[in-house]
């Protein structure tokens, strides 16, 4: 008897020390579909942290999934089986165990009522779910038909001026296109980058079916420093993006700051925190960051690990690994994008569903010394009729490259991506249960990179 008491008194201690505080539980939460049958939970779901937490075994034993939930009342841990994935988790802990791979949570699992609580969307998406939200109802709708389809990486398109054909030919390619056309300043406006026909190419991209995401971009130390160092300026520019993603129905925010000060790490964060207030569940906030790996001292201006906290997606950069003031060499080396991968999952924590593999679609031509200019597709093709061009590849980055002498005398060195080395880092992708891929940008007419997605479509 002793015994059975003590087992119910640890319940009923997880059931406090467990439950957030900023759970809301009086409002119960969103209500629940899945695959378009209304759910009642009871008790019912909660908001923590801007995550939608249900409990768990009601989703887990529902018809559609039909999957196994096990508790160990000793020692707080709970093993899922379910569609061929097995989750180990404990109660309190934000680590996660997906058929052996570790991942992290946003919030970690909390029993309240007897109920082990745990987030929606990171649950639905390890099972092949889509996961969409209805503002207007307060609804969460899950969909877990179709799971082939549905779950393939998304594809997050960069799209710039020019892009508009490019755009047309490979729209089934993308799931998401992200239209970097916005910029904005160190007093917190908005306004067009470049001119292009804004409404044409918005509005043909939303009758493809393809969520669109208003980019933001900012590549001023100074002048960010400027902006996020200033509340009133912080709120300026949020309140105008928040305007115009209402304004012209975007499905999300894309923000794009660059080379910002390490010392306004903190700002940024502070940033993309209130930012993610302004737009609510509604919008979709995805951020650019520069890829890192665990051997990198650099300082960095990015706190990974809080920023993969507050954002639904997480533009890697995982490219320029060689760059214009460095020694020749790969663009995106295998080993290295693999171990950038490694860092972002396990030290920054951030979970794997919400990582997009960056893939640059240019390269870079050496000259003399470190003399370089940036070479696509159609560049390296004038190049092949000017000269004679040795093509190479080096297995150990898995990356391709091209050597010629001009007719100066000048040797060339050219490190470009192609579809063998692609492939490989889609397989990264893959294999690591990432969220995708995302890639600079439509209209750079890579068509070694669209063959790998038409193949992954295809297979």
């Amino acid at each position: 008897m002793k015994k059975v008491l003590g087992v119910i008194a640890f319940i009923f201690l997880l059931a406090f020390l467990f439950i957030p505080a900023e759970a809301n539980v009086a409002s119960g939460g969103p209500s629940i579909k899945i695959d378009e049958q209304k759910k009642t939970f009871d008790p019912p779901c909660q908001i923590v942290n801007q995550r939608t937490m249900v409990p768990l075994r009601f989703v887990i034993e529902d018809e559609a999934l039909l999957g196994i939930v096990n508790w160990e009342a000793g020692s707080g841990k709970v093993t899922v089986s379910c569609r061929e994935k097995k989750f180990e988790f404990l109660i309190g802990d934000r680590k996660v165990n997906v058929n052996g791979t570790l991942t992290y949570l946003d919030v970690a699992p909390y029993v309240y009522k007897n109920r082990t609580y745990l987030p929606l969307r990171f649950l639905a998406e390890n099972l092949g779910g889509v996961v969409n939200w209805n503002s207007d109802l307060n609804e969460v709708s899950i969909n877990f038909i179709n799971k082939t389809v549905n779950n393939k990486p998304a594809v997050f398109a960069y799209y710039y001026w020019g892009g508009f054909p490019e755009l047309q030919n490979n729209v089934d390619l993308f799931t998401d296109i992200a239209l970097r056309w916005f910029e904005t300043d160190g007093d917190g406006n908005l306004f067009y980058e470049y001119p292009d026909n804004y409404d044409k190419v918005l509005n043909y991209i939303k009758s493809q079916g393809k969520k669109t995401h208003a980019s933001v971009v900012f590549m001023d130390k100074t002048g960010l420093h400027s902006l996020l160092s200033d509340p009133q300026r912080r709120a300026k520019l949020i309140n105008n993006i928040y305007d115009e993603v209402h304004k012209n129905k975007y499905d999300g925010v894309n923000i794009d700051f660059e080379f910002i000060a390490a010392s306004d790490k903190d700002l940024f964060t502070t940033f993309l925190k209130e930012l993610r207030e302004r737009l609510g569940h509604e919008k979709i906030l995805s951020v650019a960051v520069f890829a890192r790996t665990v051997d990198d001292k650099w300082p960095t201006a990015y706190d990974y690990r809080a920023i993969g906290g507050i954002v639904d997606k997480m533009v890697v950069m995982s490219y320029d690994y060689s760059y214009k003031n460095t020694d020749p060499g790969p663009i995106a080396p295998l080993w290295w994008v693999e171990k950038v991968v490694d860092y972002m999952t396990v030290e920054a924590r951030i979970p794997a569903s919400k990582l997009l593999l960056g893939m640059a679609t240019y390269g870079y031509n050496w000259g003399t010394g470190l003399t370089t200019t940036t070479v696509t597709w159609e560049k390296l093709n004038n190049i092949r009729n000017d000269y004679a061009i040795s093509e190479h590849f080096d297995k150990k980055s898995m990356s391709p490259y091209y050597t010629y002498t001009d007719k100066q005398g000048i040797k060339h060195e050219i490190w470009l991506e192609n579809e063998q080395s692609l492939k490989a880092k889609w397989s990264v992708a893959r294999d690591n249960n990432l969220g995708g891929i995302s890639f600079w940008r439509i209209g750079n007419g890579f068509k070694d990179l669209y063959t790998v997605l038409e193949k992954n479509r295809a297979d």
